[in-house]
């Protein structure tokens, strides 16, 4: 065989040396990426290993490690043969720590990792073989150790083969001990998903299992919204057969993320590129002119001349070229994340309030806002993935510009630093996260006392506890503390290991760089460029892994808003509907039926006629029907059978804002915003001026109880209008239908908060409201509708009795009955 420079046997070794390094890393990691982006979980194969077996599988690797440590400069092919050893250490120790820290370890990638090792491994050890002397005690130790190298190898592919399960469920009683993949003659069972039931976000069912069912506080419920928006995404990555479906599904978000028509945000995107580029440059140039500033002052030394143009472009490229680009860089950054969080939450908001009634009723609001506040932060992504990029770029080019400066001693130590610093960031982070949760936890606690004791108060008061919640706000104080100082701690304890494990990179790869001054292969300013540029490589180290950690947070949030703007109103316009054009306000419901779901009738087969002008009253007990009627006229939901007809037209037929322009409403429980009388009130109609508001309040009866107010209609309601008792609610919302002049009226139990004397008042405001519009009043106390054109008595969702007040009195019939009993109670 040809041995010389240069010879076959050379040429092969070079690249078996070049080879085997990188066909491990693309064997080991391509099973694992190819599963994880094509595969969903419930179909993955699932692998397992008895403990013992594992625990003697994890130690062979390292033992691997520790072989090629025989390999030195001034052997056979010496030229690369260190860069073998080196990178090989580097690879298998990767896949020892992998294999040590995986919970469930994806054994196929560990076998043909150990099976590309054994069968180079063979190879050269045959080509080594053939040019040894066995007189040298050291060729024979060597030949022993790439012997005991490859036997390892096979060792761990035989053992690995005979040890693995292909099956997660084994066999009650049997001993894991003896199961062999080779001789397994069980099939994989993959169990589908729970039964589902409607989740908190559009139609995509979630798991609602058993420890789901005592959770009742808002720690919990936040606990149980967060579990399900991750049920959620492993719903869908079923669904989509991987993570590369579901990435795939976030395309949707493109439009709100990136600044397609937008051209100032567009430049602004540009220049950020174009910082980035030149950040990029200068993190090497800066440290690279340092060491050619202190060369020039190096040998310029006693001579009296200043290195000044070296001065001034090391000057000149740390201020203004770095400074600006960074100032410019961040001001970009700012404009473009602000851009996508306006579209998206501006989206999000404005997709939650086309939603129909089945939505906004059986949600939480909390959730919602939530799934808006949270989804918003989808921004952020733009900022990790320009934050991601150069910190790639940056590391890249720092191995590859070091090693060539260098040798592949650099190459080593600094891929070495950053694998230590990657695993003690992500042991790390794992600590760091769970502290973080106990703090959320405890500061949650601390928060739910605090509110829960002042609001509180009056029960406090009444027996006397008030030492009782001060211990129990003060032992919450003391867990928030106590957790909050354990986080802290625990961040610093991390931190100092990072920064040990940097500080010994550095200093190795100061060490070897001092040998090559020494040895006078390398400048002086070798070294001084090497400790400046140092700082390239420890930010991508410090920043990467929380980068990662917070691009997967991000992508949690993305579910919630994914989740939101997949849900679809059901009720819409339809393709060609028109405005409405009334004509008086005639309605008709004709057979009309309604059902919540295939269990709850409301509605059935209801038929009436309100003319216009005509006053229509729907009486009955509680439950029947009357209040969901008047929401089909204003289309919170759509018939399941029948019509509504306004003026001839079908209200399907119709926009909805159309329709509802023409509508007002009077509800039982009204709603106000945290905001002045004024603009609570003029909010029915904001082109009405101040004159039109008080003149409603006057017809409603409540400006005497406004002007009483030091403040009058500029009195801020407070939450939930805790300034106004119910009935003054009640006539606030009276003045506002009153101040809105819409074609027909709805008034559900308008005068229920109100006392007599009131009532009497109100009445005649809405007496003169209803002049020439249709009105619909729901009410209880019969009283209120004795004056009706028509009265309607409803009973389990059919209209029973019609007529007028005197007419169902004349029947004898249900309103008969309803009215004696209440003439009764009242007498």
């Amino acid at each position: 065989m040809d041995v010389g420079p240069g010879g076959p046997s050379e040429r092969m070794v070079h690249i078996l040396h070049i080879a085997c390094p990188i066909a491990v890393v693309v064997l080991f990691a391509a099973f694992p990426i190819v599963r994880f982006f094509t595969q969903a979980k419930s179909k993955q194969a699932s692998y397992s290993v008895g403990a013992t077996r594992r625990n003697r599988l994890v130690w062979l690797t390292p033992a691997v490690c520790v072989t090629f440590s025989q390999l030195r400069p001034g052997d056979l092919y010496s030229q690369n043969t260190t860069i073998y050893a080196l990178a090989s250490i580097l690879v298998w120790a990767t896949v020892s720590i992998s294999l040590l820290e995986s919970k469930a370890p994806l054994w196929p990638a560990y076998i043909a990792a150990w099976t590309a090792g054994a069968v180079v491994d063979a190879v050269l050890l045959g080509l080594f073989c053939k040019n040894i002397s066995l007189d040298s005690g050291w060729d024979f130790t060597r030949l022993s150790v790439h012997a005991a190298r490859s036997s390892l190898f096979i060792t761990a592919v035989v053992y690995a083969l005979c040890s693995i399960q292909r099956d997660n469920k084994m066999e009650a009683g049997a001993d894991e001990e003896t199961r062999s993949l080779l001789g397994s003659t069980h099939s994989r069972t993959q169990n589908g998903p729970d039964s589902a039931s409607p989740t908190a976000y559009g139609s995509i069912p979630g798991d609602t299992g058993d420890e789901a069912g005592h959770i009742g506080d808002a720690e919990s419920d936040d606990d149980d919204g967060e579990r399900e928006i991750k049920e959620m995404q492993q719903k869908r990555l079923e669904e989509q057969g991987g993570w590369l479906g579901y990435l795939r599904s976030f395309v949707i978000f493109l439009p709100y993320i990136l600044p397609y028509k937008d051209r100032p945000t567009q430049l602004w995107l540009l220049v950020m590129a174009i910082c980035m580029a030149v950040d990029r440059v200068l993190t090497l140039m800066i440290p690279r002119q340092l060491g050619i500033l202190t060369e020039s002052l190096g040998g310029m030394a006693g001579t009296g001349v200043v290195p000044w143009k070296d001065i001034a472009i090391w000057a000149v490229l740390q201020f203004p070229i770095h400074a600006c680009t960074s100032m410019l860089e961040q001001m970009a950054s700012t404009r473009v994340s602000q851009y996508a969080y306006r579209r998206l939450t501006e989206a999000a908001f404005a997709h939650v309030m086309t939603l129909s009634m089945d939505y906004h009723t059986t949600k939480s609001s909390g959730r919602v806002s939530k799934a808006i506040e949270q989804g918003s932060n989808l921004s952020s992504v733009l900022d990790s993935g320009f934050g991601i990029a150069p910190m790639v770029i940056d590391f890249v080019v720092a191995i590859i510009y070091l090693t060539s400066y260098f040798d592949s001693t650099m190459g080593f130590v600094v891929i070495a630093t950053a694998m230590a610093h990657a695993y003690v960031a992500f042991k790390g982070n794992g600590l760091i996260m769970s502290y973080e949760r106990e703090l959320n936890e405890t500061s949650r606690g601390e928060n739910e006392v605090l509110y829960d004791s002042i609001t509180n108060w009056q029960t406090v008061a009444y027996h006397n506890r008030r030492r009782f919640e001060q211990e129990r706000y003060s032992k919450s104080i003391w867990k928030a503390v106590m957790a909050r100082r354990k986080y802290y701690d625990g961040n610093g304890y991390i931190n100092a290991v990072e920064n040990f494990v940097m500080e010994a990179g550095l200093v190795a790869a100061c060490a070897v760089v001092a040998m090559r001054v020494a040895a006078g292969t390398a400048k002086l300013s070798s070294f001084v460029f090497l400790i400046s540029y140092w700082d390239a490589i420890r930010a991508p180290m410090d920043s990467l892994s929380w980068t990662f950690h917070e691009t997967a947070s991000h992508l949690i949030d993305a579910e919630w808003l994914y989740q939101l703007l997949q849900t679809k109103p059901s009720v819409g316009d339809k393709k060609g509907a028109w405005d409405i054009r009334l004509k008086g306000g005639r309605v008709e419901f004709k057979n009309v039926s309604f059902a919540y779901g295939p269990d709850r009738p409301i509605v059935q087969d209801m038929s009436f006629t309100a003319e216009p002008g005509q006053s229509v009253a729907l009486v009955g007990e509680t439950g029947g029907g009357k209040s969901t009627t008047l929401k089909l006229l204003y289309r919170f939901y759509d018939v399941t059978s029948g019509s509504v007809v306004i003026d001839g037209q079908d209200i399907r037929d119709v926009t909805l804002d159309s329709l509802r322009e023409s509508l007002g409403a009077v509800p039982q429980d009204p709603s106000v915003f945290d905001q002045t009388i004024m603009e609570n009130i003029i909010y029915a109609r904001p082109s009405a001026t101040e004159a039109d508001v008080i003149d409603a309040c006057k017809a409603a009866r409540i400006h005497h109880q406004i002007m009483k107010f030091p403040e009058g209609y500029a009195t801020r309601l407070g939450e939930r209008g805790v300034r106004l008792s119910g009935g003054e609610l009640q006539r606030l919302a009276i003045a506002r239908v009153i101040l809105r002049r819409s074609s027909i009226v709805v008034l559900d139990e308008a005068t229920s908060a109100v006392d007599s004397d009131t009532e009497a008042l109100v009445q005649q405001a809405i007496r003169a409201l209803s002049a020439g519009r249709t009105v619909f009043t729901v009410a209880h106390r019969l009283s209120t509708v004795v004056a009706a054109d028509m009265i309607l008595v409803v009973d389990g969702g059919r209209v029973v009795e019609r007529g007028t007040h005197a007419e169902l009195l004349a029947l004898g019939g249900k309103y008969s009955r309803l009215w004696a009993m209440q003439t009764m109670v009242s007498g």
